[in-house]
């Protein structure tokens, strides 16, 4: 049995500071949200194989190619088709995620 593998915190770090967050639509926002910085949350998810090759090869074939911003893109594009990804959560469980996920904190 294999064990899943981990990374160290400053590999992850390395990669976070090398990599620039990608533009979002401009979106108007009072002025203490437009002073936040912009924060990259890890998470996991499983592709195909065929796309997990065609990531590698773009990876190895385009300058500057970075899953992350791929991830992001695609994500934002396909989340914009669904308008409840823009609908708030009921407040309690909200809360709930704010206390409990590390990600949120």
């Amino acid at each position: 049995m294999s064990s899943k593998p981990t990374f160290g915190k400053k590999v992850l770090s390395s990669i976070n500071e090398r990599i620039e967050p990608v533009p979002g639509p401009v979106v108007e926002t009072t002025p203490d949200a437009s002073e936040e910085q912009l924060v990259w949350v890890s998470f996991t998810t499983a592709v195909t194989r065929e796309t997990y090759l065609k990531l590698k090869q773009a990876e190895y074939w385009i300058p500057g190619f970075l899953m992350k911003e791929l991830t992001e893109a695609a994500l934002v594009k396909e989340l914009a088709t669904h308008p409840e990804a823009d609908r708030p959560l009921p407040d309690a469980l909200l809360q709930k995620l704010l206390r409990t996920n590390k990600k949120l904190q």
